[in-house]
């Protein structure tokens, strides 16, 4: 506390330091992993793709210590995305090769 009772101000001796934020990588991660769902089911290869780079990311953040609930949520969506993108590109292929023997 200073003389006249109130807390020091931010850039003074004494103060906490100022956090930067740092929640990119855990945001980064949460949309990649939303984006991974979303297009799991409509484009597979860009929902795989967009899945592989959230958990990346995921994992990272997580290392460094951000925003635990937003880098888990990033993760689990990110690893259901990649889940559902290669179901429905086997799934796919299976129906392809269906069409193709039927001719």
């Amino acid at each position: 506390m200073s003389t006249n009772g109130y807390p020091p101000a931010p850039n003074t001796p004494g103060a906490a330091p100022a956090t930067n934020g740092g929640n990119g990588l855990a945001i980064g991660s949460l949309v990649l992993g939303i984006v991974a769902v979303v297009f799991g089911f409509l484009f597979s290869i860009v929902g795989l793709i967009a899945g592989i780079i959230g958990l990346v990311l995921g994992f990272i953040a997580r290392r460094r210590g951000l925003s635990r609930g937003m880098v888990l949520a990033g993760i689990v969506l990110s690893v259901i995305g990649i889940v559902v993108a290669i179901i429905f590109m086997i799934l796919g292929a299976v129906l392809a090769t269906q069409v193709l023997q039927n001719q």
